[in-house]
């Protein structure tokens, strides 16, 4: 994010504003991480389903799901030269939706226990660990649709940014 943020400045040092969405840079950095964003869904979400893959410990496979999760968002803001008007505006609405939501979900998946400690083995215990995965649950089934949407729109912004910058000349 360092490293973005600097080639950023340098460009809004160069240009004396903030690089326009439709620049080289703006592109670019609009592009990569749109790419950031899909590879965040796709690949942990297909290794989620290969339970017995030897390509990378779960453990690590969800570190990689929130660093790409949060610095794909980060360049797409960038792309949107701080302006959120239309559609755009709404992408990026969704896009922030389901980044807090992803940060509150990475605190409900730690504070969840994978099993009940074995000093904890009274009836309460398994009841507690049942709740605590209903909020996982439920924290999931709103996380997972919500990122359906958000790519559906990006890519209702993507066609009609291609249509208007391209076919519309």
């Amino acid at each position: 994010m360092v490293a973005i943020t600097a080639i950023y400045l340098v460009a809004y040092l160069q240009a004396g504003s903030f690089p326009a969405a439709s620049s080289l840079v703006g592109h670019g950095i609009g592009v990569l991480g749109f790419i950031l964003m899909l590879m965040t869904e796709i690949l942990y979400s297909i290794r989620k389903q290969l339970t017995d893959a030897r390509w990378g410990s779960m453990a690590g496979w969800l570190r990689s799901h929130m660093m790409m999760g949060l610095v794909g968002p980060y360049m797409v803001l960038l792309h949107t030269s701080m302006r959120f008007r239309g559609l755009a505006g709404l992408v990026m609405l969704v896009t922030a939706v389901v980044v807090v939501s992803g940060v509150v979900g990475r605190y409900i998946y730690t504070a969840v226990p994978r099993t009940v400690d074995e000093t904890e083995r009274d009836a309460g215990a398994a009841n507690r660990l049942a709740a605590q995965r209903g909020v996982l649950a439920t924290w999931r089934s709103f996380h997972v649709p919500l990122t359906w949407v958000l790519f559906a729109t990006a890519l209702v912004h993507v066609a009609a940014a291609l249509y208007y910058a391209t076919l519309q000349r």
